[in-house]
């Protein structure tokens, strides 16, 4: 969550896809796991296109998880995800995601922790190296360290939990735990 690292240079549709493969990376450990990109999905008061969804069974019973990926360049606010809370309900959907490059302001994480929705700040995969000097000076990791060129963090509460292709074990407990 380290703003020294450089921004992100990835396109729109290059953000949402990595946010698919960050999904995709917890998607092993469930029954007919599968991720859909722009899907678009009917609710009671008309249809949603939705960045990523991804639907799954667990104990004989179908789930759907909603996720949208915000390349903004301000902090999201609170009635971004008031909106995809909207949606999940409208398309019955049981849980929801936001990923956002630019962060979250309070009032977001308040409404998202009150409504169990996974937050997740999305970075450059050297965000991932950290050392004990967190001093002002950035320190880069060395260079047979293999990081990824995206990676995120979970925000929940005043923890942050990796969330990359390779790490989906924080955001998969986030998202399933409490079905």
């Amino acid at each position: 969550m380290d703003n020294r690292y450089p921004k992100l240079t990835l396109t729109p549709l290059e953000f949402e896809h990595h946010v698919r493969s960050m999904l995709d990376a917890l998607g092993h450990s469930i029954l007919e796991y599968k991720s859909e990109h722009r899907d678009i999905i009917q609710g009671v008061d008309g249809e949603y296109e939705i960045d990523v969804s991804a639907r799954f069974e667990f104990l004989g019973m179908s789930f759907l998880v909603l996720v949208e990926c915000k390349h903004y360049k301000n902090s999201v606010k609170r009635e971004t995800l008031q909106a995809l809370h909207d949606k999940m309900r409208s398309v019955g959907a049981q849980k929801c995601a936001l990923f956002t490059t630019s962060g979250f302001q309070s009032g977001a994480l308040k409404y998202a922790e009150t409504h169990k929705i996974a937050t997740v700040k999305v970075t450059d995969g050297h965000s991932m190296y950290f050392t004990k000097s967190m001093g002002a000076e950035l320190i880069e990791p060395p260079p047979w360290a293999n990081f990824p060129v995206v990676s995120g963090w979970l925000i929940d509460g005043n923890h942050g939990s990796v969330v990359s292709a390779d790490h989906g074990e924080f955001l998969e407990r986030f998202l399933f735990s409490c079905l």
